[in-house]
């Protein structure tokens, strides 16, 4: 197939007397923070062509519906593809990942951390609680309980002492609370590595090799418009597009390299130690385009 004729919009139109391109319908899960919309951003705009029905869901709602086989593709949080008993593919080249602060995981507290004895814990993304054990664990040397709770920063530092915070929440509370660890830092200080937060993944023979192409060329267009996303972000937030747009380009990092899959790998390495999974797995990816 040729990629031209996978681009869409306004400003294209088919010739007459083509085919119009077709594929099966297949049920695609997605987050909705800022940090997804490069991905997502030509899907979402008609700027790929696809048949993919995008539905919108919180982290760990995504993977839990690929493993129980509702979706067919989901961006799913890291941890869960070790979950999904070697059944699953990661989408090659493309990922959600931090080479050392990423703003957007954040615990915040009102002590020294070191005497923290109770955590209340945003539970979207098992990623971002399973890293936290970690860091807390190997890093700091503590372990304190954690507690469940809606992601309402000033009720859990009412009743826990610390509270873990992600996605465009954790971006809004650390303009107004410097008291906040930055997880992805803290992650990348202790190994030297990126941490990957979550990529897009599906069950083996989900995906056509035309499809996996429509997913990488969604996010090379998106990379292409990311003061746009930032512009039409910020509009009715306390912050500037400018931040927006630093943190989708200085503090989030999208290719899944090398470094990236090691940095995977080495979480891995350590959730398996401490027991949040039952195996280290490897990585399988649908052929690359």
């Amino acid at each position: 197939m040729e990629i031209n004729n996978l681009f869409g919009g306004a400003s294209q139109t088919q010739p007459e007397g083509d085919a119009p391109i077709s594929y099966k319908v297949k049920n695609v899960s997605y987050v909705s923070y800022l940090n997804t919309k490069p991905l997502v951003y030509g899907l979402e705009k008609g700027l790929v062509k696809h048949d993919f029905v995008m539905q919108k869901d919180v982290p760990s709602v995504c993977a839990e519906r690929l493993l129980q086989g509702e979706v067919e593709l989901g961006l799913i949080p890291s941890i869960e593809y070790a979950r999904g008993k070697g059944g699953l593919k990661i989408v090659p080249e493309l990922c959600i990942a931090s080479r050392g602060a990423v703003k957007s995981v954040a615990l915040f507290f009102n002590q020294d951390i070191r005497r923290i004895n109770t955590i209340a814990l945003d539970t979207s993304s098992r990623t971002s609680v399973a890293l936290l054990k970690i860091l807390l664990l190997e890093k700091f040397e503590i372990e304190p309980q954690f507690v469940p709770m809606a992601p309402d920063l000033q009720e859990m530092l009412q009743k826990a002492d610390a509270a873990l915070v992600i996605g465009d929440r954790a971006l809004q509370y650390q303009a107004s609370f410097p008291n906040h660890l930055d997880l992805g830092e803290e992650w990348t200080d202790m190994t030297g590595l990126p941490f990957v937060y979550a990529f897009w993944a599906g069950h083996e023979l989900s995906l056509s090799n035309d499809e996996v192409t429509i997913m990488q060329k969604s996010y090379e267009i998106g990379a292409q418009n990311i003061e746009k996303i930032s512009r039409e972000y910020a509009v009715g937030k306390t912050q500037s597009w400018q931040f927006y747009q630093e943190y989708l380009t200085r503090n989030i990092f999208y290719k899944l390299d090398e470094d990236e899959k090691a940095g995977l790998l080495e979480f891995y390495h350590y959730a398996f130690y401490l027991g949040l999974i039952e195996h280290i797995p490897e990585l399988h990816f649908y052929e690359d385009q």
